[in-house]
């Protein structure tokens, strides 16, 4: 489990699983987002990774699932995506579903969190 309480309430209602992977996810968005603010929203069941103290600050979330874990991009329509990782149909925000360890592509991954790193420079 997490050494952050909020997180480990977070993932408490959650399968053992989910807990893992999530956990997983989370250590490898702390290793790679510079200079990382991460804040837990209890009423949404998110985990914020932002870089900067504000909404608008955000780069992207986790979102525990039962069997595995979303990671969301607010801004996910304007990302490159050559992998094809990301899905939804709202006007901005996409998700990459993770289901099992298999999914969690190190190299992958990081490239779209330094294109959400990079769009948010930029504004």
């Amino acid at each position: 489990m997490s050494d952050d309480p909020a997180v480990a309430a977070l993932l408490s209602e959650y399968p053992p699983e989910a807990q893992q992977l999530t956990l997983r996810v989370r250590k490898l968005l702390l290793r790679i987002i510079p200079d990382v603010h991460e804040q837990v929203y209890p009423n949404w069941r998110i985990i914020s990774f932002r870089m900067g103290d504000e909404h608008k600050h955000q780069i992207c979330w986790l979102a525990p699932q039962r069997l595995g874990v979303n990671l969301g991009f607010e801004q996910g329509a304007e990302l490159p995506d050559p992998n094809g990782l990301l899905t939804g149909g709202a006007k901005q925000a996409r998700n990459v579903h993770i289901r099992s360890a298999r999914d969690v592509d190190v190299p992958k991954i990081a490239s779209l969190v330094a294109a959400a790193i990079e769009l948010h420079r930029g504004r």
